[in-house]
Protein backbone atom coordinates (compact mmCIF):
# COMPACT_ATOMS: atom_id res chain seq x y z
CA UNK A 1 0.00 0.00 0.00
CA UNK A 2 1.50 3.29 -1.14
CA UNK A 3 0.23 5.27 1.86
CA UNK A 4 1.78 2.76 4.25
CA UNK A 5 5.12 2.89 2.46
CA UNK A 6 5.07 6.69 2.53
CA UNK A 7 4.37 6.73 6.26
CA UNK A 8 7.11 4.14 6.90
CA UNK A 9 9.63 6.28 5.03
CA UNK A 10 8.59 9.39 6.94
CA UNK A 11 8.83 7.57 10.28
CA UNK A 12 12.31 6.26 9.47
CA UNK A 13 13.51 9.72 8.43
CA UNK A 14 12.08 11.26 11.60
CA UNK A 15 13.71 8.62 13.81
CA UNK A 16 17.08 9.34 12.20
CA UNK A 17 16.59 13.08 12.64
CA UNK A 18 15.58 12.57 16.27
CA UNK A 19 18.91 10.92 17.01
CA UNK A 20 20.78 13.87 15.48
CA UNK A 21 18.66 16.40 17.37
CA UNK A 22 19.17 14.52 20.61
CA UNK A 23 22.95 14.63 20.27
CA UNK A 24 22.90 18.33 19.42
CA UNK A 25 20.48 19.26 22.19
CA UNK A 26 21.94 17.24 25.04
CA UNK A 27 25.50 15.97 24.79
CA UNK A 28 27.59 13.44 22.85
CA UNK A 29 26.86 10.70 25.40
CA UNK A 30 23.14 11.13 24.63
CA UNK A 31 22.33 11.44 28.33
CA UNK A 32 21.20 14.68 29.89
CA UNK A 33 23.34 16.11 32.67
CA UNK A 34 22.55 18.88 35.10
CA UNK A 35 25.03 21.75 34.96
CA UNK A 36 23.06 24.45 36.75
CA UNK A 37 25.06 27.22 38.42
CA UNK A 38 23.25 29.78 40.55
CA UNK A 39 24.55 33.15 41.66
CA UNK A 40 24.57 33.94 45.38
CA UNK A 41 21.45 36.10 45.05
CA UNK A 42 19.49 33.48 43.09
CA UNK A 43 20.59 30.66 45.41
CA UNK A 44 19.60 32.73 48.44
CA UNK A 45 16.16 33.36 46.94
CA UNK A 46 15.48 29.64 46.49
CA UNK A 47 16.73 29.02 50.04
CA UNK A 48 14.56 31.85 51.40
CA UNK A 49 17.67 33.49 52.81
CA UNK A 50 19.80 36.51 51.91
CA UNK A 51 23.21 36.48 50.17
CA UNK A 52 24.62 38.20 53.25
CA UNK A 53 23.20 35.48 55.48
CA UNK A 54 24.84 32.78 53.38
CA UNK A 55 28.16 34.64 53.44
CA UNK A 56 28.04 34.92 57.25
CA UNK A 57 27.28 31.21 57.64
CA UNK A 58 30.22 30.40 55.36
CA UNK A 59 32.53 32.75 57.25
CA UNK A 60 31.56 31.17 60.58
CA UNK A 61 32.15 27.66 59.29
CA UNK A 62 28.50 26.58 59.38
CA UNK A 63 28.73 26.12 55.63
CA UNK A 64 31.68 25.10 53.46
CA UNK A 65 33.40 27.74 51.37
CA UNK A 66 31.43 28.36 48.17
CA UNK A 67 32.64 27.71 44.67
CA UNK A 68 33.95 30.76 42.85
CA UNK A 69 33.97 31.60 39.16
CA UNK A 70 36.96 33.06 37.33
CA UNK A 71 35.57 36.54 38.01
CA UNK A 72 35.61 35.82 41.75
CA UNK A 73 31.84 35.60 42.17
CA UNK A 74 30.31 32.88 44.30
CA UNK A 75 28.08 30.28 42.66
CA UNK A 76 26.11 27.26 43.80
CA UNK A 77 24.79 24.03 42.28
CA UNK A 78 21.56 22.15 42.98
CA UNK A 79 23.56 19.72 45.12
CA UNK A 80 24.95 22.69 47.07
CA UNK A 81 21.42 23.89 47.86
CA UNK A 82 20.53 20.45 49.21
CA UNK A 83 23.67 20.40 51.38
CA UNK A 84 23.02 23.94 52.67
CA UNK A 85 19.47 23.04 53.72
CA UNK A 86 20.78 20.03 55.59
CA UNK A 87 23.57 22.00 57.28
CA UNK A 88 21.30 24.87 58.36
CA UNK A 89 18.35 22.68 59.27
CA UNK A 90 16.10 24.26 56.66
CA UNK A 91 12.95 22.16 56.43
CA UNK A 92 10.76 22.11 53.35
CA UNK A 93 7.93 19.84 52.36
CA UNK A 94 5.65 17.63 54.37
CA UNK A 95 6.09 16.17 57.83
CA UNK A 96 7.05 12.49 58.01
CA UNK A 97 3.50 11.41 58.82
CA UNK A 98 1.97 13.43 55.96
CA UNK A 99 1.40 12.45 52.35
CA UNK A 100 2.68 13.87 49.09
CA UNK A 101 0.37 16.37 47.40
CA UNK A 102 -0.66 15.22 43.92
CA UNK A 103 -1.11 18.04 41.39
CA UNK A 104 -2.60 17.43 37.94
CA UNK A 105 -1.73 20.07 35.33
CA UNK A 106 -4.65 19.49 33.02
CA UNK A 107 -6.46 20.94 30.01
CA UNK A 108 -7.76 19.19 26.89
CA UNK A 109 -6.84 22.00 24.51
CA UNK A 110 -3.54 21.50 22.74
CA UNK A 111 -1.01 24.32 22.63
CA UNK A 112 -1.86 25.75 26.06
CA UNK A 113 1.63 25.04 27.47
CA UNK A 114 0.49 22.13 29.67
CA UNK A 115 3.69 20.07 29.57
CA UNK A 116 5.93 23.15 29.59
CA UNK A 117 4.16 24.43 32.71
CA UNK A 118 4.46 21.00 34.35
CA UNK A 119 8.18 20.79 33.60
CA UNK A 120 8.92 24.27 34.93
CA UNK A 121 6.82 23.67 38.05
CA UNK A 122 8.73 20.46 38.77
CA UNK A 123 12.11 22.17 38.36
CA UNK A 124 11.06 25.16 40.48
CA UNK A 125 9.89 22.92 43.32
CA UNK A 126 13.13 20.92 43.13
CA UNK A 127 15.18 24.12 43.43
CA UNK A 128 13.05 25.03 46.45
CA UNK A 129 14.09 21.74 48.03
CA UNK A 130 11.01 19.57 47.57
CA UNK A 131 11.23 15.90 46.60
CA UNK A 132 9.29 15.65 43.35
CA UNK A 133 7.88 12.78 41.33
CA UNK A 134 6.66 13.47 37.79
CA UNK A 135 4.14 11.03 36.30
CA UNK A 136 3.77 11.38 32.53
CA UNK A 137 0.32 10.02 31.65
CA UNK A 138 0.27 11.56 28.17
CA UNK A 139 0.96 9.09 25.31
CA UNK A 140 2.69 11.96 23.49
CA UNK A 141 5.39 11.70 26.21
CA UNK A 142 6.54 15.33 26.00
CA UNK A 143 7.46 15.43 29.70
CA UNK A 144 9.41 12.19 29.43
CA UNK A 145 11.42 13.56 26.52
CA UNK A 146 12.20 16.76 28.44
CA UNK A 147 13.52 14.63 31.29
CA UNK A 148 15.64 12.67 28.78
CA UNK A 149 13.84 9.33 28.92
CA UNK A 150 14.69 7.10 25.97
CA UNK A 151 11.26 5.76 25.06
CA UNK A 152 12.69 3.01 22.87
CA UNK A 153 14.35 1.47 25.93
CA UNK A 154 10.91 0.93 27.47
CA UNK A 155 9.49 -1.15 24.61
CA UNK A 156 10.52 -4.50 26.10
CA UNK A 157 10.33 -3.35 29.73
CA UNK A 158 7.73 -5.09 31.91
CA UNK A 159 7.44 -2.41 34.58
CA UNK A 160 6.05 0.56 32.66
CA UNK A 161 3.16 2.88 33.41
CA UNK A 162 1.09 1.39 30.59
CA UNK A 163 1.57 -2.16 31.85
CA UNK A 164 0.87 -1.15 35.45
CA UNK A 165 -2.39 0.56 34.50
CA UNK A 166 -3.45 -2.21 32.13
CA UNK A 167 -6.01 -4.65 33.58
CA UNK A 168 -4.50 -7.32 31.33
CA UNK A 169 -0.91 -7.26 32.67
CA UNK A 170 -0.57 -9.20 35.92
CA UNK A 171 3.26 -9.16 35.93
CA UNK A 172 3.52 -5.35 36.24
CA UNK A 173 2.17 -5.27 39.78
CA UNK A 174 4.40 -2.54 41.30
CA UNK A 175 4.08 1.17 40.56
CA UNK A 176 7.36 1.80 42.38
CA UNK A 177 9.21 -0.23 39.74
CA UNK A 178 8.05 2.16 37.01
CA UNK A 179 9.86 5.10 38.64
CA UNK A 180 13.23 6.19 37.24
CA UNK A 181 15.79 8.79 38.35
CA UNK A 182 16.44 11.95 36.35
CA UNK A 183 19.45 14.23 36.09
CA UNK A 184 17.97 16.13 39.05
CA UNK A 185 18.94 14.73 42.46
CA UNK A 186 15.44 15.34 43.85
CA UNK A 187 13.21 14.67 40.83
CA UNK A 188 12.17 11.19 39.73
CA UNK A 189 9.90 10.33 36.82
CA UNK A 190 7.41 7.66 35.94
CA UNK A 191 7.69 8.06 32.17
CA UNK A 192 5.06 7.63 29.52
CA UNK A 193 5.68 4.87 27.03
CA UNK A 194 4.42 3.81 23.64
CA UNK A 195 1.88 1.37 25.10
CA UNK A 196 -0.22 3.99 26.92
CA UNK A 197 -2.61 4.37 23.99
CA UNK A 198 -3.28 0.62 24.02
CA UNK A 199 -3.84 0.81 27.77
CA UNK A 200 -6.57 3.40 27.18
CA UNK A 201 -8.47 0.85 25.10
CA UNK A 202 -7.88 -1.93 27.62
CA UNK A 203 -9.20 0.22 30.46
CA UNK A 204 -12.22 1.19 28.39
CA UNK A 205 -12.98 -2.49 27.78
CA UNK A 206 -13.65 -2.94 31.52
CA UNK A 207 -17.08 -1.39 30.88
CA UNK A 208 -18.20 -4.86 29.81
CA UNK A 209 -17.14 -6.35 33.17
CA UNK A 210 -19.48 -4.40 35.41
CA UNK A 211 -19.35 -1.65 38.03
CA UNK A 212 -16.62 -3.23 40.16
CA UNK A 213 -14.20 -3.49 37.23
CA UNK A 214 -14.95 0.09 36.17
CA UNK A 215 -14.30 1.40 39.68
CA UNK A 216 -10.99 -0.49 39.76
CA UNK A 217 -10.03 0.94 36.36
CA UNK A 218 -10.71 4.49 37.59
CA UNK A 219 -8.51 4.01 40.69
CA UNK A 220 -5.49 2.21 39.25
CA UNK A 221 -3.20 5.25 39.21
CA UNK A 222 -4.44 6.48 42.59
CA UNK A 223 -3.79 3.08 44.16
CA UNK A 224 -0.35 2.90 42.55
CA UNK A 225 0.67 6.29 43.92
CA UNK A 226 -0.05 5.05 47.44
CA UNK A 227 3.12 2.94 47.15
CA UNK A 228 5.32 6.04 46.86
CA UNK A 229 3.46 8.95 48.46
CA UNK A 230 5.61 8.75 51.58
CA UNK A 231 8.77 9.13 49.48
CA UNK A 232 7.96 12.52 47.92
CA UNK A 233 6.59 15.93 48.83
CA UNK A 234 4.87 16.67 45.53
CA UNK A 235 3.71 14.42 42.70
CA UNK A 236 3.00 16.19 39.39
CA UNK A 237 0.73 14.50 36.86
CA UNK A 238 0.91 15.40 33.18
CA UNK A 239 -2.41 13.99 31.89
CA UNK A 240 -3.42 13.15 28.32
CA UNK A 241 -5.36 15.80 26.36
CA UNK A 242 -8.63 13.84 26.53
CA UNK A 243 -11.09 12.58 29.13
CA UNK A 244 -10.79 8.85 28.56
CA UNK A 245 -9.95 6.35 31.26
CA UNK A 246 -6.39 7.72 31.52
CA UNK A 247 -7.73 11.23 32.04
CA UNK A 248 -10.20 10.00 34.67
CA UNK A 249 -7.33 8.20 36.43
CA UNK A 250 -5.49 11.51 36.81
CA UNK A 251 -8.62 13.26 38.08
CA UNK A 252 -9.15 10.47 40.60
CA UNK A 253 -5.53 10.53 41.78
CA UNK A 254 -5.15 14.32 42.13
CA UNK A 255 -5.38 16.44 45.28
CA UNK A 256 -5.39 19.66 43.27
CA UNK A 257 -5.83 20.88 39.69
CA UNK A 258 -3.74 23.50 37.89
CA UNK A 259 -5.43 24.48 34.62
CA UNK A 260 -3.25 26.34 32.07
CA UNK A 261 -5.24 28.69 29.81
CA UNK A 262 -3.82 31.27 27.37
CA UNK A 263 -5.64 34.61 27.23
CA UNK A 264 -7.17 33.83 23.86
CA UNK A 265 -10.85 33.50 23.09
CA UNK A 266 -10.74 30.01 21.55
CA UNK A 267 -8.67 28.65 24.45
CA UNK A 268 -11.03 30.27 26.95
CA UNK A 269 -14.10 28.76 25.28
CA UNK A 270 -12.42 25.36 25.02
CA UNK A 271 -11.60 25.46 28.72
CA UNK A 272 -15.28 25.95 29.54
CA UNK A 273 -15.94 22.64 27.78
CA UNK A 274 -13.01 21.07 29.66
CA UNK A 275 -14.43 22.17 33.02
CA UNK A 276 -17.88 20.88 32.11
CA UNK A 277 -16.37 17.53 31.16
CA UNK A 278 -14.41 17.44 34.42
CA UNK A 279 -17.59 18.10 36.36
CA UNK A 280 -19.39 15.28 34.58
CA UNK A 281 -16.41 12.97 35.14
CA UNK A 282 -16.36 13.80 38.86
CA UNK A 283 -20.07 13.03 39.09
CA UNK A 284 -19.36 9.67 37.48
CA UNK A 285 -16.39 8.97 39.76
CA UNK A 286 -18.37 9.86 42.88
CA UNK A 287 -20.73 6.96 42.17
CA UNK A 288 -17.80 4.61 42.73
CA UNK A 289 -15.79 6.64 45.26
CA UNK A 290 -17.50 9.54 47.09
CA UNK A 291 -14.22 10.54 48.83
CA UNK A 292 -12.71 12.17 45.72
CA UNK A 293 -12.29 15.92 46.30
CA UNK A 294 -9.70 18.63 45.62
CA UNK A 295 -7.87 20.85 48.04
CA UNK A 296 -7.52 23.49 45.32
CA UNK A 297 -8.42 24.24 41.71
CA UNK A 298 -6.45 27.07 40.12
CA UNK A 299 -6.33 28.54 36.63
CA UNK A 300 -3.04 29.97 35.39
CA UNK A 301 -2.86 32.22 32.34
CA UNK A 302 -0.04 31.03 30.06
CA UNK A 303 1.90 32.53 27.14
CA UNK A 304 0.56 35.98 27.99
CA UNK A 305 1.54 39.01 25.89
CA UNK A 306 0.55 42.10 27.90
CA UNK A 307 1.20 44.48 24.99
CA UNK A 308 -1.58 42.85 22.95
CA UNK A 309 -4.87 44.60 23.66
CA UNK A 310 -7.04 41.56 22.92
CA UNK A 311 -5.06 39.39 25.36
CA UNK A 312 -5.12 42.07 28.06
CA UNK A 313 -8.90 42.28 27.67
CA UNK A 314 -9.25 38.50 27.69
CA UNK A 315 -7.19 38.31 30.89
CA UNK A 316 -9.65 40.71 32.54
CA UNK A 317 -12.51 38.43 31.49
CA UNK A 318 -10.68 35.42 32.94
CA UNK A 319 -9.99 37.23 36.22
CA UNK A 320 -13.68 38.06 36.59
CA UNK A 321 -15.11 34.69 35.61
CA UNK A 322 -12.57 32.57 37.50
CA UNK A 323 -12.85 34.90 40.52
CA UNK A 324 -10.70 33.65 43.41
CA UNK A 325 -9.53 30.56 41.51
CA UNK A 326 -7.05 32.43 39.31
CA UNK A 327 -3.30 32.53 39.87
CA UNK A 328 -2.66 36.28 40.15
CA UNK A 329 0.48 36.33 38.00
CA UNK A 330 0.24 35.21 34.34
CA UNK A 331 3.08 33.29 32.72
CA UNK A 332 4.53 35.65 30.13
CA UNK A 333 5.33 34.50 26.61
CA UNK A 334 9.12 34.43 26.36
CA UNK A 335 11.63 33.48 23.73
CA UNK A 336 13.83 32.27 26.58
CA UNK A 337 11.35 29.48 27.35
CA UNK A 338 11.05 28.58 23.67
CA UNK A 339 14.81 28.47 23.19
CA UNK A 340 15.31 26.40 26.33
CA UNK A 341 12.75 23.96 24.93
CA UNK A 342 14.92 23.45 21.86
CA UNK A 343 17.50 21.97 24.25
CA UNK A 344 14.79 19.85 25.91
CA UNK A 345 15.26 21.99 29.01
CA UNK A 346 13.44 24.43 31.24
CA UNK A 347 14.55 28.00 31.87
CA UNK A 348 15.83 26.80 35.25
CA UNK A 349 18.27 24.41 33.56
CA UNK A 350 19.85 27.08 31.37
CA UNK A 351 22.81 29.08 32.65
CA UNK A 352 23.28 31.53 29.79
CA UNK A 353 20.46 33.60 28.28
CA UNK A 354 19.72 33.44 24.58
CA UNK A 355 18.81 37.11 24.55
CA UNK A 356 19.76 39.77 27.03
CA UNK A 357 20.46 38.97 30.66
CA UNK A 358 17.60 41.30 31.58
CA UNK A 359 15.12 39.30 29.47
CA UNK A 360 16.34 36.03 30.96
CA UNK A 361 16.06 37.34 34.52
CA UNK A 362 12.60 38.78 33.88
CA UNK A 363 11.44 35.40 32.54
CA UNK A 364 12.81 33.47 35.53
CA UNK A 365 11.45 35.98 38.05
CA UNK A 366 8.02 35.81 36.40
CA UNK A 367 7.96 32.01 36.68
CA UNK A 368 9.09 32.21 40.30
CA UNK A 369 6.17 34.51 41.13
CA UNK A 370 3.68 32.16 39.45
CA UNK A 371 4.99 29.00 41.07
CA UNK A 372 5.31 30.60 44.50
CA UNK A 373 1.52 30.96 44.41
CA UNK A 374 1.19 27.29 43.44
CA UNK A 375 3.67 26.35 46.17
CA UNK A 376 1.47 28.07 48.75
CA UNK A 377 -1.56 26.10 47.60
CA UNK A 378 0.45 22.90 47.94
CA UNK A 379 1.64 23.79 51.43
CA UNK A 380 -1.93 24.47 52.54
CA UNK A 381 -2.62 20.75 52.10
CA UNK A 382 -0.21 19.87 54.93
CA UNK A 383 -1.47 20.65 58.46
CA UNK A 384 2.15 20.99 59.62
CA UNK A 385 2.67 23.96 57.26
CA UNK A 386 -0.59 25.83 57.76
CA UNK A 387 0.85 28.14 60.43
CA UNK A 388 3.49 29.33 57.95
CA UNK A 389 1.10 30.28 55.15
CA UNK A 390 1.10 34.03 54.62
CA UNK A 391 4.23 34.58 56.73
CA UNK A 392 6.85 34.18 53.96
CA UNK A 393 8.27 31.30 56.02
CA UNK A 394 7.60 28.36 53.75
CA UNK A 395 11.08 27.17 54.68
CA UNK A 396 12.08 27.12 58.32
CA UNK A 397 15.34 26.51 60.13
CA UNK A 398 15.13 23.73 62.67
Amino acid sequence: MLSGQTLDAMITACENAKSVLRKAAIDPSERKTLNITLSASVAAEFLNRTPEGLAKAEARGRLPSPKTATNGRRFYTVEDLIAIREALGIKVGKAEDERAVVVAVQNFKGGVSKSTTSKHLADYLALRGYRVLVVDCDPQASMSVMFDVNLEELIDETHTLSNFLSPQMDDADSFRKTVRPTAWPNIDICPANLGLQDTEWELTATIEDGAGAIADAFRRLRDGLEEVRADYDVIILDPPPAMGFLGINTLTAADGLLIPVPARQLDYLSTIHFMQTCREALDLISKFDPTIDYGFIRVVCTMFQPNRTNEAQMLQVMEKTYAGQMIKTPILLSEEIKNAGVLMSSIYEVNKPYGSHQTFTRCRDNLNMVFKEVEREICKQWPSRMTQIGTDKLTEAA
